[in-house]
């Protein structure tokens, strides 16, 4: 099986040359350009892109927003002209996948339905709809677009970081992973990382496209190309249990906080555990007592429970 992995989009990786899309190359064989969505760039822009990454790297491309939220997928004038612009996107990018995401409101009947089959017939052979009906997560697809979606040779797009496998045979898996967490705020553990690999390949498709949108997305990534090519990870953080923690809370957390509030704005963080392990922060979080804490080092104290008289440990593994 191929399985393509990498970010939804190069525009805040660094790297050393400063050419971020160069850069981001470097370390993947995929991404997923989302600044479609928002506008058509030059077709010198789109080129300028092709030319910068090797031969054997893919692209997956975004449809304009003209399409899913002002024409909310219907066959109008202007969401064709779109798909237009979309396809040749597409080809100049050496992309076989046009991913449509349609906003949580729209509900798909009759001419929603039929418009697909308009866009997949206007961007011809040789490009695929990735279609993420919003509207349906977590929930069955309506049968009248899963089945014209397997008529066109679409795609499902779901999260299997949600839980959510693909409902439409196909041989392609396309995957968007957001995580758990509200905004994006999310990074993955060891065990999601896992998770998400078998149920990716349990489908048994041909090839597996894994585009990963939370906040940590290149090191989430990077993680998953280590993980699938050695079957193992590195540790996510320099240090181990509490000294781990204080890595990941000193750049951002805010005091006073409560626990709960240490919960949720921090646990998501994934530190470095005894055992070779990456754990959510929230493992180690969850054992601090209820009440407010005024400072870091207050909140490692409290975390730090050593026999009578002796001095508290330097770290606290997992």
């Amino acid at each position: 099986m191929d399985a393509w992995i990498g970010a939804g989009g190069w525009g805040y990786f660094r790297g050393p040359t400063g050419n971020s899309l160069g850069d981001y190359a470097r370390g993947f064989r995929f991404v997923e350009v989302n600044s479609t969505f928002y506008r058509h760039p030059p077709s010198l822009a789109v080129r300028r892109w092709r030319r910068s990454v090797p031969a054997d790297f893919h692209f997956s491309v975004k449809g304009h927003r003209s399409i899913t939220h002002t024409a909310r997928f219907r066959a109008a004038n202007a969401a064709m002209a779109s798909i237009a612009k979309d396809a040749a996107i597409v080809r100049a990018l050496a992309s076989d996948i046009l991913v449509l995401e349609t906003p949580p409101a729209v509900q798909f009947g009759p001419p929603e339905t039929a418009a697909l089959k308009e866009f997949a017939a206007a961007l011809g052979g040789g490009i695929r709809i990735a279609l993420e009906a919003r509207a349906y997560d977590g929930k069955p697809l309506p049968k009248a677009l899963a089945s014209t979606l397997f008529d066109v040779g679409g795609i499902d797009v779901v999260d299997l970081s949600k839980g959510v496998t693909p409902r439409v045979e196909s041989d392609v898996m396309y995957t968007r992973l957001f995580g758990q967490g509200d905004h994006n705020v999310w990074e993955f553990s060891d065990n999601e990382l896992r998770d998400i690999d078998a149920s990716a390949t349990s489908t048994g498709s041909n090839r597996m496209v894994f585009a990963f949108h939370g906040v940590r997305m290149y090191k989430d990534a990077a993680r998953f190309v280590e993980f699938r090519s050695t079957g193992s990870f590195s540790p996510a953080t320099r240090g181990q249990g509490t000294v781990a923690l204080t890595e990941v809370l000193a750049p951002d957390v805010r005091f006073p906080a409560t626990r709960a509030q240490l919960l949720r704005d921090h646990g998501w963080k994934v530190i470095a555990a005894g055992g070779g392990r990456n754990v959510h922060a929230s493992e180690l979080l969850a054992r601090l007592p209820e009440r407010t804490f005024r400072s870091l080092p207050e909140t490692l104290d409290a975390l730090a429970v050593p026999a009578p008289g002796a001095q508290p440990p330097a770290s606290t593994n997992l």
